[in-house]
């Protein structure tokens, strides 16, 4: 166009052009991997505040912990692979990962952590949830056994608890259950000592500990003065035993040598109803949510209250990822470093998802040994084994 021209019909306009439907909506979609990582980190920040402290987060606490890292790796290489909104979507994952991460399971320690060598006079602890102790010998259990588990006898199951060659043993599930779930108290004290001559015994509850050290102190400890409201207790009306609710820590008071330690034995209530067969998440209740919060809290209690070196092991139905492990008294240092797995996994003990058996000990106590011992079939959660001894 020449100037004249542009004088008097203005400045050359560019060719028209369609705009293509969708367009300008593409550039303002949010990819999906943006709202997956953000609806990730919302939900781990959600479990961080409220795991352990209300009871109707205990369906999301049933998540697999390995979930709260491998989603984050996950949605990160997702991010990575996105031609839009990269650079945020990869921020979100990171700060997923970094905030759940802990709760993982994963044990990065058992990459740098080396143990002293043990002493001669190390002591060699052995705990583990025996499933209803040998029940299924005596063909009463009231499930059938899982599908590929051998049958078991009691003398396999004796055999199995001697070849730990442990000098304190901290067994939980020293009971049986009637066809409609009914605890049902176990008596093989005499078998016991023909199994393992020499070694003292002390019980409470469902759980047993033997010792070839002579117990000076044991008791129970009753979670009824910690309940926040005694409607909380998990008793079923009726019940001919009211302790098997109410007790589920054994405290042992040993003399070794000249000194003497203390050995908690310690299965802390499941969060699913035990009236309920499985882990079925209709039976979460607030009465079971309430009653592992008291026990935690009269174990917390007893424990500092104890000025002896300690030890604590057991089942405590509780896995990495659950908030109401912070209830354990700060006192107590996780044993988990010296294992040499990276991902320890306890139950179940066929095809081991993740961990509920913790081992704990105060600072006067070293672990120069810790492992996890399958159970060949006898029991679906892995043995503690641990060689510990007292500092000079």
């Amino acid at each position: 166009m020449t100037a004249p021209l542009r004088a008097i019909f203005g400045p050359e306009r560019p060719p028209h052009t369609t705009a293509r439907p969708g367009d300008s909506g593409a550039r303002r979609r949010i990819p999906l991997v943006m709202w997956a990582a953000v609806a990730w980190l919302v939900f781990v920040g959600l479990h961080r505040a409220l795991s352990g402290r209300v009871w109707w987060w205990q369906l999301p606490e049933l998540v697999p912990p390995l979930a709260f890292a491998a989603v984050p790796v996950l949605l990160l290489a997702a991010a990575l692979a996105a031609r839009r909104r990269r650079g945020t979507a990869v921020v979100v994952a990171l700060a997923s990962l970094t905030l759940g991460g802990g709760v993982s399971g994963i044990n990065l320690a058992s990459l740098w952590h080396h143990a002293a060598p043990a002493p001669p006079d190390a002591i060699r602890v052995f705990s583990w949830n025996t499933w209803y102790w040998d029940q299924r010998a005596e063909g009463g259990e009231p499930m059938p056994p899982p599908t590929g588990t051998p049958p078991r006898d009691a003398a396999d199951f004796y055999r199995y608890l001697r070849a730990q060659d442990a000098d304190v043993l901290l067994l939980q599930e020293y009971v049986y259950f009637s066809p409609g779930s009914r605890p049902i108290r176990v008596n093989d004290l005499d078998r016991l000592r023909r199994e393992f001559p020499g070694y003292h015994i002390a019980t409470a509850s469902e759980m047993v500990t033997l010792s070839r050290f002579p117990i000076v102190l044991e008791r129970g400890l009753d979670l009824r003065p910690w309940a926040e409201d005694g409607s909380d207790t998990p008793v079923p009306p009726g019940s001919d035993w009211p302790g098997f609710y109410t007790v589920k820590t054994l405290r042992t008071d040993l003399r070794v040598g000249s000194r003497t330690l203390s050995f908690y034995n310690a299965h802390i209530n499941s969060p699913v109803d035990p009236s309920s067969t499985g882990l079925d998440p209709r039976r979460l209740t607030r009465t079971e949510h309430e009653a592992r919060k008291a026990n935690l809290r009269a174990l917390a209690a007893d424990i500092q209250a104890n000025p002896l070196p300690a030890v604590l092991a057991g089942d405590f139905n509780a896995s990495p990822a659950m908030g109401i492990l912070r209830l354990l008294p700060e006192r107590m240092a996780d044993a988990t470093p010296a294992l040499g797995s990276l991902y320890p996994a306890t139950w179940d003990d066929r095809w081991p998802w993740w961990r509920i058996d913790w081992a704990f000990t105060t600072p006067e106590i070293t672990v120069h040994d810790y492992r996890l011992v399958r159970s060949d079939g006898l029991s679906d959660h892995s043995g503690q084994r641990l060689v510990i001894s007292l500092s000079r």
